[in-house]
């Protein structure tokens, strides 16, 4: 007899807990959220440059569709205005001759940039320095030039972000490659 009750109790619970008036309840007592919009063109503009600049609240902003901030502008073809004109955003050349930088793969980082006159290859050579004196790579030779007016020459230049991640490739004959890529954003001096 015993048996018989623990299951005609266990089955008046089940009975209660699905009945359709508990469904119902839980049903209306969630808000409705209405689909986002899709961004505007202006707008994934805005939030490649926030990713480039690791601006993360700009970023969530544009996600939630609650930014309400400068955009950028549509000048010409594939190309636009900076919402970030004090950062200067640059790709780390030659980070995959570098030894000993494969950690730093997924992480942000500080850095500065230091002249390399010696530089057998190039004598007006930038190079970039992790924050612990490790050599990362360089500023790529055709942007030297601009790099060293946006910071008025002056070198070394400590004010720099970095990011590096690790990517990978198939050459053509299907061999896969693993390889690191980075960019700095150096901020304008004031």
């Amino acid at each position: 007899m015993e048996p018989l009750l623990i299951t005609i109790v266990i089955m008046a619970i089940i009975a209660i807990v699905v009945s359709p008036s508990n469904k119902s309840k839980s049903v209306e007592s969630k808000p409705k959220q209405e689909p986002k919009r899709p961004l505007t063109e202006a707008e994934r503009e805005a939030m490649r440059q926030a990713d480039e600049a690791f601006d993360w609240n700009t970023h969530n902003a544009l996600m939630k569709r609650t930014y309400d901030g400068p955009l950028p502008e549509h000048v010409a073809f594939n190309m636009w205005t900076n919402i970030y004109p004090n950062l200067y955003n640059v790709k780390i050349a030659g980070i995959n001759f570098r030894k000993g930088i494969k950690d730093l793969a997924g992480q942000y980082f500080s850095c500065y940039l230091e002249a390399d006159p010696k530089n057998k290859h190039d004598k007006n050579a930038i190079k970039i320095m992790h924050s612990d004196g490790r050599h990362l790579g360089f500023i790529p030779a055709e942007e030297t030039e601009d790099v060293r007016q946006f910071i008025n020459d002056q070198l070394p230049y400590i004010n720099c972000k970095g990011h590096i991640d690790e990517g990978e490739e198939y050459d053509d004959n299907d061999h896969l490659h693993h390889f690191l890529y980075g960019t700095i954003n150096i901020q304008k001096p004031k």
